[in-house]
């Protein structure tokens, strides 16, 4: 599988050891702009950086630029986000998983964009994650298998106006052709109880967290 490890501008918490476990050594790794500041932290050098690089340090783009690494500078006034337009290239580049760092906290607007890129990307044939020491959010549109993640919180929350004939199998409270309405808080607080749960449904979008 071809996965990409994106670094955007968000909060990076937690501790240094948890980013680099979770990079394998296939990996490629790209930048959203002041993304590149949490790569230079871990000591990794990316693949490309990509933004109007008005958030990363002087001091970080030249290091880039001495260790060869493709820079693509694009104007400040855009309508789409760095992140965006970088996961639009991975996309491109037919990238089959992108796990994004740093793209929670911050301010509500950017954290609130994120998940609606998440929303949007879900149409492409890619799987797209916010990951954080804390949690993995995922957009499900049809069918989701969760393996080795028993005994972890899990939430869903309709990302369309209603999610139909849901199936939640190997959880606390299963559901069987279930309906989700935004706006109701059915999905809240669940808990996977089997090694390999699984999440079926028929129309819409759920928005997963699963707390780590």
């Amino acid at each position: 599988m071809k996965r990409a490890i994106v670094f955007i501008n968000g909060e990076m918490k937690g501790k240094k050891d948890f980013y680099l476990r979770y990079i394998q050594r296939e990996d490629e790794i790209f930048c959203a702009d002041g993304g590149a500041e949490y790569a230079y932290e871990l000591g990794l050098v990316p693949e490309l950086i990509l933004g109007d690089f008005d958030s990363i340090s002087k001091k970080v783009l030249n290091y880039y630029r001495t260790k060869g690494v493709r820079l693509k500078k694009y104007p400040s006034e855009k309508d789409k986000t760095d992140s965006q337009i970088l996961l639009e290239f991975l996309v491109e580049h037919e990238f089959e998983k992108v796990v994004i760092f740093a793209g929670l906290g911050g301010g509500l607007d950017h954290v609130l964009g994120n998940l609606y890129l998440l929303g949007k990307f879900s149409k492409f044939d890619i799987n797209l994650s916010l990951v954080s020491p804390s949690e993995i959010i995922e957009v499900i549109s049809e069918q989701k298998i969760i393996k080795h993640q028993q005994d972890k919180r899990i939430s869903f929350l309709p990302f369309t106006s209603k999610a139909t004939g849901i199936d939640l199998e190997g959880f606390k409270y299963e559901l069987t052709d279930g309906v989700m309405t935004r706006g109701d808080t059915l999905g809240l607080g669940n808990l996977i109880t089997e090694e390999e749960a699984v999440i079926k449904l028929e129309t819409g979008k759920l928005l997963m967290i699963i707390r780590t």
